[in-house]
C-alpha cells in the first residue's frame, strides 16, 4: 500500500514510473519474440501458378498449407 502511496504521491513520480514499466514490460516482449519467433506462411496464387513466402515454419506446416492450397484451388476450379 505504501509503494501505491509513493506512486501516486507526484505527477513527476507517476509519469517516471509507467514510463519506466512501458519500457521493461516492452523489452520482455521483444525477448520473447526473439527467442520464439511467430511462423509466417503465405500463399497466393498468380494465374495457375502457387507462390509461397515461408518464414521459420517446420515441414510439416508447409505440407499443411500446401495440402490447404491444393484443396482451395480444387474448389476454385469446380466454381469456373
Amino acid at each position: 500500500m505504501e509503494f501505491i502511496r509513493f506512486i501516486f504521491s507526484s505527477f513527476w513520480i507517476w509519469l517516471g514510473f509507467t514510463l519506466a514499466a512501458a519500457l521493461i514490460l516492452n523489452q520482455t516482449a521483444e525477448l520473447i519474440k526473439a527467442i520464439r519467433p511467430t511462423k509466417h506462411i503465405d500463399a497466393y496464387r498468380i494465374g495457375d501458378r502457387w507462390h509461397f513466402q515461408i518464414e521459420r515454419a517446420s515441414k510439416e506446416d508447409i505440407e499443411m498449407m500446401m495440402k490447404q492450397a491444393a484443396d482451395s484451388g480444387e474448389r476454385d476450379g469446380d466454381e469456373e
